[in-house]
């Protein structure tokens, strides 16, 4: 999520400088403890907006002023407005953004649950969002829905009524108009094709959406917002085109509203609010961080900013020492594979540091949120800090600084080397890895099983970066150089990438964790004409009893193939090989795993490879898609017909919704109404018993 873009600009322009703390990573807090940790619940619109220096001028604020419709629960104190601070804002030439925390826009309308702030302003009484992102529920009331990160919801009147189970019935203050609005009765829009169907955002990728209906006059084109899983509307700058049957509009990673492009279905409403949303999903694979920086949006460089062709981390001293080896060296295998994997030059000072929160400060720290505590449903925060020269009549981004602040408490954290994440526990070396990744300039995607996901759950997961999100690490890496300022960053390859020294006063093994006893080079999957050859070679090995070797069709569940014996303890770089002679039909996944003499197994890679598509696969599609309704129909096969199915739905987070058993007819039909499906996308797998194998994933989309 990113946090914290401050830009400040020299009166004589002829240098830039801002900063941008990037993306954290959130966690789910109940529907319920929302309104119980709340002072006061209340629905209103946002009225004024202005940015203010606090007292000290050490930073600036928005002083928004919130016209209140109804309230669940407080009191309000002064009439019908309250006064409620968001970070960030423009005040002449500087400016402070905080994005996917809280930013509004003039007219945004939806519940506030606020809580008392104490920021040094000459403002009182002060209120803040609870949660930051957690603590908003943006009504859209033209498509009648409601927009969170985890509580999103269709009918407002529906979600009123479930607040007011859990508060009671509210005060009503000024009357809600909002929702009788008329609808135009223009015929309506039409979605027909769009391409590509896969693309990356922030990148400047043009979409092309095909038609009819659409009008001569622009409308909006809204995607799914990879921050939140809701959906929002590009930028006015952002289409390129509009016709009555044709569109072409640029793919963003950053809106006004604090948009990110991700996965899922495209919507297209006309200028008389008339809307049509796709059949199909969009993928989108990946986002490059942008800014707004002029009227334009641009992204950042890594750059050789450490004089040694890249960047340095520095650990506080409230995360290195004895007492947090196992988180050390938890963020230790997070950043050694990053540099394995992409070649990003990244380092860790052999010296610690007292500074223990995010400022700009010219020291990239990684530290616990000891100063400046992190705000509640928050696991970590990642804060990226730019600086530009200006040549050729513009200006050239550069990143000058990360700093990676985890939470400290508040969440019991796992820091073993085990991928294996005991229930109730969140994974420490995930949400590190993934804090990286904002680093590394890339945006949120939505993809419950990758690392850049925009949240994680207890007991999940996420250290093995997928092709696409190494396809943007790749992007980034390969942009040209600027042509002023520091130099381009020099890539780390095998096996310099693997030297990673901790200060003395956390380079030791911990109570659950150890240096990963085989340093891998590479695994590689080629598909043969006789099946999968999989290769793979080692650096150095260190009490190493054993390989095994897993095969996955939605790698998600794993079943063992066999296992190579290891080399023991060796400092020569070894090859070793495995044939499958039986791959799956279409996309395999193969993961390869390490197991000391002690027992102790440790995940080293992922890779997938693909032998040709299932007889099946093209025949697989649900219907309708986005569900309107709590039932849909699967098209398989004919050569199906009549045989037993296991229909399994995932949620957002990996977790099961509902599995249930079909038997196959033309249109098979699938009741989901006892589930109660909240808004979001989900992915769908059908397991076919006689065959053992996966049809799937395919993802749809509830409005």
């Amino acid at each position: 999520m990113k946090t914290n873009l401050f830009i400040r600009v020299l009166l004589s322009g002829l240098f830039g400088f801002l900063v941008c703390p990037l993306c954290a990573q959130l966690y789910e807090i109940p529907f319920s403890d929302l309104f119980q940790r709340s002072s006061i619940v209340v629905e209103g619109r946002v009225m004024v907006r202005q940015s203010l220096w606090d007292n000290g001028r050490r930073g600036i604020y928005t002083h928004n002023i919130v016209e209140v419709t109804r309230v669940y629960k407080g009191q309000v104190l002064s009439g019908k407005y309250l006064n409620v601070i968001t970070l960030g804002g423009i005040v002449d030439d500087r400016m402070q953004l905080v994005s996917e925390s809280i930013q509004y826009e003039i007219g945004d309308y939806g519940l506030f649950c606020l809580i008392p702030c104490a920021y040094d302003l000459p403002i009182s009484p002060m209120w803040e969002n609870y949660g930051s992102p957690h603590g908003f529920f943006k009504y859209d009331t033209r498509a009648d829905v409601v927009e969170h990160p985890f509580h999103a919801a269709t009918g407002i009147a529906a979600f009123r009524q479930r607040v007011e189970t859990h508060i009671g019935r509210p005060q009503l203050i000024v009357p809600d108009e909002e929702l009788d609005r008329p609808v135009s009765e223009r015929m309506m829009p039409s979605i027909s094709s769009f391409s590509p169907t896969s693309i990356s955002a922030g990148t400047g990728d043009v979409l092309t959406i095909n038609g009819s209906g659409f009008g001569s006059t622009p409308g909006s084109v809204r995607f799914i917002n990879s921050n939140t899983g809701s959906a929002f509307s590009v930028d006015a700058s952002d289409i390129t085109s509009w016709s009555d049957n044709l569109i072409t509009v640029i793919v963003p990673s950053t809106t006004a509203s604090g948009g990110c492009a991700g996965t899922g279905p495209i919507t297209v409403v006309d200028a008389s609010s008339n809307s049509t949303t796709s059949s199909t999903n969009l993928t989108v694979t990946f986002g490059y961080t942008n800014f707004t920086f002029s009227g334009s949006k641009v992204g950042a460089k890594l750059a050789n900013v450490n004089g040694m062709g890249g960047m340095t981390f520095t650990l506080s001293t409230t995360l290195c020492n004895s007492s947090q080896q196992d988180a050390v060296n938890a963020i230790g295998r997070a950043l050694r594979e990053w540099r394995c994997v992409s070649g990003v030059n990244w380092r860790l000072s052999t010296s610690t540091t007292s500074v223990n929160s995010e400022a700009s400060d010219g020291i990239s720290v990684i530290t616990y949120d000891v100063g400046t505590p992190l705000p509640g449903g928050v696991l970590g925060r990642a804060s990226s800090y730019y600086s530009a020269c200006f040549s050729g009549g513009g200006f050239h981004w550069r990143v000058t600084e990360i700093d990676i602040n985890m939470r400290q408490s508040g969440v019991t954290w796992y820091f073993c080397d085990n991928p294996v994440v005991p229930s109730g526990q969140f994974d420490f070396q995930s949400v590190a890895f993934h804090e990286f990744g904002h680093g590394h300039q890339l945006q949120h995607i939505v993809d419950n099983t990758a690392v850049m996901h925009r949240s994680i759950g207890p007991g999940q997961a996420r250290r093995v970066l997928n092709s696409n999100e190494e396809s943007g690490a790749d992007y980034v890496l390969s942009l040209p150089a600027n042509p002023c300022g520091p130099g381009a960053m020099t890539l780390l390859s095998h096996p310099a990438c693997l030297s990673l020294t901790p200060p003395s006063a956390c380079n030791a093994a911990g109570p659950c964790t150890a240096p990963l006893p085989v340093e891998l080079l590479h695994f590689t999957a080629q598909a043969t004409d006789g099946g999968v050859r999989l290769t793979w070679e080692t650096a150095t090995e260190r009490d190493n009893d054993f390989f095994t070797l897993e095969r996955s069709a939605d790698a998600d569940l794993f079943h063992t193939l066999g296992r190579v014996r290891g080399a023991g303890t060796s400092t020569q770089r070894r090859k070793y090989e495995y044939f499958d002679a039986h791959p799956l039909p279409g996309l395999n996944y193969y993961r390869l795993w390490q197991t000391d003499y002690n027992g102790i197994a440790t995940l080293l890679r992922m890779v997938s490879v693909s032998t040709g598509e299932h007889p099946n696969a093209e025949r697989l599609r649900v219907f309708p898609n986005p569900i309107p309704t709590d039932q849909v129909y699967l098209e398989l096969s004919s050569n199906l017909a009549g045989s037993s199915v296991v229909v399994v739905l995932f949620d957002a987070l990996g977790r099961e919704v509902t599995r249930q058993t079909a038997v196959v007819q033309a249109y098979t039909p699938i009741d989901l109404a006892a589930y109660r499906l909240s808004p979001g996308i989900y992915t769908l797998r059908l397991w076919l018993p006689e065959q053992r194998a996966w049809l799937g994933p395919v993802r749809v989309w509830k409005p």
